[in-house]
């Protein structure tokens, strides 16, 4: 403030003397073009030209500063030239008197008050003695008779007071412009005041990391001032942005346009500005996050303008977008870590994992495809588009982005582009709403590719960025061990089951064994007994040569012969069912029924039972042969346990229950107890000892149902017939 002050003295004074000097140069110049008009006019010429000379010269001293020498010079010079010329020629009454007047009005200017008085004061001087010199007769000219006192006292009066005037008149001048050039100090200082306010205003405001504005309201408002940092944020120059009313909403992001513009024109009508935050497009295609904060202001002429700041908040959105997405990626690891450890179901585990990444990234479609390497397809056990969750539709491995993502071993996205870069990528396009980006991630443990999780977003291109790929691969990871450890846990399940399995038929066929070498010692022994007791009665009757009993004798051995024939023949053929297997072939099931009646011809027709056959029997993949045997044991069965059934009836029928063909053979005969439901398919197990058969026949046809990956049982009670039901598993 105090070089501010000084610098204005120093100009003040600077400018005093220059007023100073054009004065004088004016006066001097004055002068000296009077004493030359008059040198020309030939009056008093060589005095008029000594005083032009003189006056010149005070021109040239003063024009090179010396103000005051150059003044006092040309004033004595020329208040000595008149007064040589009053006192020469006709004293107080001579035309040069005017000059003296005159050199007193030019002293007041050259000299100021100093001036005036000093040369007042040597006029009314001259006029005193030159009074008294012709008063005693010194002078005399012609007008000395004329002259009195009283003369003499006018013009020393009339000089006084014109001195005096002109003393009282610079000395107001003086003051006038003293106060004058205080009054401009003051504001000229008060200019410099604000000068330096706006300066440190304009400096503060081009220091601090902010963008100051003042602008009209609306996306089309003229900006009326932008500070510069707006280059440095946006790229564009104050000009660029005082020139083109557009550029700010231009520049705002499309996602971000409307929301800001209607927020501001809101906020405009009903007077209080908002807090904004956007994104602001830079001239290098870079979107930066802003902050902009304003207040209504007025304009000279009273519309309304909007004066407020940006602030460029990158980095903190940047900041708030991290921890968003490491808070998204530890609660969906979160999530999925719950589901890893709570799910041991794979399916539901896939399910639940891709339920978290969807509601985790809100993503429109999500797939998770799993390869099977057994049958070498893709399946989809969670796939979810178009707003629904779509059954799985398995793809050859060869086919499909999967494929070549689980080829490449590293994530893949699209997020321009999507139409071509699928096609070229193999795509198979399932989903209805077009897509604008994807991310793939495959699903990797350290020794193979198990699948790939899939996104797609419909409403925006560049939706994903590689913090959703880490997010995602560190899901993909921990969900390949995921579903290796679920594998593993299945495939010791089934292997557990499995053993079990084999564990409950080894014990099976152990109590089978138990019961056929009991059985078998007792039901072959008793016709060996037979045989022997027998042998001695005919031997008997030999030695005796009785021949009444031979033939009943022989009779009975032949019987218990056959038996035992018979009874070892079907044990053969029970052990080698599941041992030796015929060629599976493609037979009508019809065609199986047609056969096994035809080796029961003779038992139906002896005993006159009707066989009622169903229709639309199905085509089956078995050993004919063995399947043949079941049928006709059970029709054979069937026939045999009628019983006393006035109208006997079997029917063979076909239906399908839970998506299955079951078939059975049915009767009206004595029906099976409940208790023996099960008992019947045992080895030897008879109902009633003294009924036909060897008790093997129903322990074969189980054995053969097994073989085909089948089941058998009955639905009976005693006196309402049987019903005999049996599947073929995957054969049938």
């Amino acid at each position: 403030m105090k070089r501010t002050l000084k610098e204005i003295a120093t100009r003040a004074a600077n400018s005093s003397l220059t007023e100073m000097r054009t004065i004088i140069i004016v006066v001097l110049a004055t002068v000296f073009i009077a004493t030359t008009i008059l040198s020309f006019f030939e009056i008093n010429r060589l005095e008029m030209l000594i005083l032009s000379g003189v006056i010149l010269l005070a021109a040239i001293i003063s024009h090179f500063g010396y103000y005051s020498t150059g003044s006092w010079l040309a004033l004595l010079t020329a208040l000595a030239t008149i007064s040589l010329f009053v006192f020469k020629n006709n004293g107080i009454r001579d035309t040069a008197v005017v000059g003296l007047i005159t050199v007193l009005v030019a002293a007041g200017l050259l000299a100021g008050k100093t001036g005036t008085v000093a040369v007042g004061t040597i006029i009314i001087l001259e006029i005193g003695i030159f009074s008294a010199l012709e008063a005693q007769g010194v002078i005399v000219n012609k007008f000395s008779a004329e002259n009195n006192f009283t003369d003499y006292l006018a013009l020393s009066i009339a000089v006084a007071l014109i001195t005096i005037l002109q003393w009282l008149i610079i000395n107001r001048l003086n003051k006038t412009i003293l106060n004058a050039e205080q009054e401009l100090k003051e504001r000229r200082s008060a200019e410099e005041k604000l000068q330096e306010a706006e300066a440190r205003y304009r400096d503060l405001v081009e220091r601090i990391p902010l963008v100051i504005y003042l602008a009209e309201p609306g996306g089309a408002g003229a900006w009326e001032y932008v500070s510069p940092q707006i280059a440095s944020l946006t790229g564009y120059s104050p000009d660029e942005w005082l020139n083109n009313p557009n550029l700010w909403s231009s520049l705002i992001h499309p996602y971000d346009r409307e929301r800001v513009l209607e927020t501001e024109n809101r906020a405009s009508r009903e007077g209080l500005m908002p807090q904004m935050e956007y994104r602001l497009k830079t001239r290098d295609g870079r979107y930066i996050w802003v902050y902009d904060e304003s207040i209504l202001a007025f304009g000279s002429d009273r519309h309304t303008l909007i004066q407020g700041f940006l602030l460029d908040i990158t980095t903190r959105k940047l900041a708030e977008e991290q921890l968003k997405m490491r808070l998204a990626e530890l609660q969906a690891m979160h999530g999925v870590s719950e589901t890893l450890t709570q799910k041991t179901d794979l399916q539901k585990l896939i399910h639940e994992t891709g339920e978290q990444i969807r509601f985790t990234f809100k993503a429109e479609n999500v797939t998770i495809g799993i390869h099977d390497p057994n049958t070498d397809m893709i399946h989809f056990p969670y796939d979810f588009q178009d707003k629904t969750y779509r059954t799985d539709e398995p793809i050859r491995y060869r086919d499909g982005i999967t494929t070549k993502i689980m080829e490449m071993k590293k994530p893949f996205i699209i997020n321009e582009d999507w139409a071509n870069t699928a096609h070229r990528m193999g795509a198979i396009i399932t989903t209805g709403s077009p897509v604008k980006s994807s991310v793939f991630v495959p699903i990797m443990t350290d020794e193979r590719v198990l699948g790939v999780i899939a996104l797609d977003n419909a409403e925006r291109e560049f939706a994903f960025s590689e913090n959703d790929v880490r997010l995602l691969s560190t899901v993909a990871a921990n969900l390949a061990v995921a579903v290796e450890k679920t594998r593993l846990q299945e495939s010791l399940k089934h292997e557990l089951e499995m053993r079990e399995k084999l564990i409950r038929e080894l014990e099976m066929k152990n109590e089978e064994l138990e019961r056929f070498t009991y059985t078998a010692s007792h039901d072959l022994k008793s016709p060996l007994i037979t045989i022997r007791g027998f042998l001695g009665y005919l031997e008997k009757d030999i030695r005796a040569g009785s021949t009444e009993r031979l033939q009943a004798d022989i009779k009975r051995i032949s019987d218990a012969t056959e038996k035992m024939h018979r009874l070892l023949t079907e044990l053969l053929e029970l052990s080698r069912v599941g041992r030796i297997v015929n060629e599976k072939q493609d037979v009508p099931f019809g065609t199986i029924v047609a056969e096994a009646l035809r080796r029961v011809e003779g038992q139906r027709n002896q005993r006159h039972v009707p066989i009622r056959i169903g229709s639309d029997f199905p085509t089956i993949h078995v050993d004919k042969e063995r399947v043949i045997e079941v049928v006709q044991n059970l029709v054979d069965n069937a026939v045999k346990f009628m019983g006393d059934q006035a109208e006997p009836q079997v029917e063979i029928g076909h239906a399908i229950k839970d998506g299955q063909d079951v078939f059975f053979v049915r009767d009206n005969g004595i029906g099976i107890k409940k208790e023996f439901h099960e008992r019947i398919f045992g080895l030897f197990d008879k109902l009633s000892p003294d009924s036909e058969g060897t008790g093997v026949g129903l322990a074969l046809v189980k054995r053969i149902i097994e073989v085909h990956g089948g089941r058998i049982w009955v639905e009976s009670e005693e006196g309402r017939g049987s019903t005999f039901y049996f599947t073929l598993g995957s054969s049938g």
